[in-house]
């Protein structure tokens, strides 16, 4: 599609915080400008990129927490104040790329537009409003979509890869050798979907918090044919603030982040930490963005008992998720 003109926002819409914004990077105006929309069940993120007929040159990604999919587990429908939030996002990230001179955009929702009944009337109005589609892509998509991301950028590694994506309302886990996917699973557990069904005092009860790891344990049994991999790799916001954390960063810096390896134990010290604290008291954590608090626990516990369950002892922090994917996608299918 062709990026239509915008109007300004309205400033007395509520401000929609900045998670991360790279530095725009010069590109030669001769190449080809695309970008994607990953429209997730917790975040909104963009990556606005040049291509050369062989690689991407990322000209901006931002993120911005939208909690599109807030109670859609309960309800199974998208509240108003959360289309509201995603139209907002998604707009300014029109304007973004209508200022970057992008020529296309695609746009991909997962896990809580697949779940919502209401979701076409979401889709309609960003249809109508802004002249975006969006494609609500399936779990086996999603996981290929990561799995592409991760094995084009780790493309020299002859390696046995597990790749685990860990979102708001659901977690994808994907087994391959290089570039080929062998075994894969979309599993309904995430960081917001788990948060809101099990954790519910402020701080966590460990009740609250044993009943959750035993879901997940009960749910990680579909990835029970899993081999343990040579390496494991996990994308998405709740690994890059793990390792953000860890390293004690005030702000998002995908060149520290990006292949960082985080140790189980490091992840199990850090749930300890999430654990004694409340929600106010974790927003003070250097390196946890505050709209992140309340659901971090929830994260990072699923992918502690992901590395337990796979017997991994590290995890590779990528950068590169579903945004990615979709790129490489849409550009291998124009090839052909």
């Amino acid at each position: 599609m062709i990026v239509p003109l915008l109007k300004c926002f309205n400033p007395s819409l509520p401000p929609i915080f900045i998670l991360r914004n790279s530095a725009v990077k010069s590109a030669p105006t001769s190449l080809n400008r695309i970008a994607a929309i990953d429209i997730g069940t917790n975040t909104i993120l963009l990556l606005a990129s040049a291509w050369d007929g062989k690689t991407l040159h990322p000209l901006l990604e931002k993120e911005r927490i939208a909690r599109l999919g807030e109670g859609v587990h309960q309800r199974a429908t998208l509240s108003k104040e959360a289309m509201e939030r995603g139209l907002q996002v998604l707009k300014e990230y029109l304007t973004d790329c209508q200022r970057l001179g992008i020529q296309r955009v695609f746009a991909a929702g997962t896990s809580a537009l697949r779940e919502a009944r209401n979701a076409n009337e979401f889709l309609n109005e960003v249809k109508e409003k802004l002249n975006l589609s969006i494609d609500i892509i399936s779990g086996e998509e999603e996981a290929r979509l990561s799995y592409l991301a991760v094995s084009k950028d780790l493309k020299e590694e002859a390696k046995r890869i597990l790749v685990a994506d860990v979102g708001g309302g659901s977690t994808e886990l994907i087994l391959g050798f290089r570039e080929k996917m062998t075994h894969w699973v979309s599993l309904p557990m995430g960081s917001v979907r788990y948060t809101e069904q099990f954790l519910h005092s402020d701080p966590v009860r460990p009740k609250e918090w044993r009943e959750m790891e035993n879901e997940i344990e009960k749910t990680l049994e579909n990835a029970s044919s899993f081999q343990t991999p040579d390496l494991m790799v996990s994308v998405g916001g709740t690994a890059t603030t793990l390792a953000q954390v860890e390293m004690g960063l005030s702000e998002f810096n995908p060149r520290k982040i990006h292949h960082f390896k985080l140790t189980q134990e490091a992840i199990r010290r850090q749930i300890l930490l999430y654990r004694s604290k409340t929600q106010e008291q974790r927003k003070t954590i250097q390196g946890l963005s505050p709209l992140r608090a309340d659901v971090i626990l929830a994260g990072a516990t699923i992918l502690y008992k992901i590395m337990e369950t796979m017997n991994c002892h590290e995890v590779m922090i990528s950068c590169h998720g579903v945004r990615y994917g979709l790129l490489y996608s849409k550009l291998s299918n124009t090839a052909k």
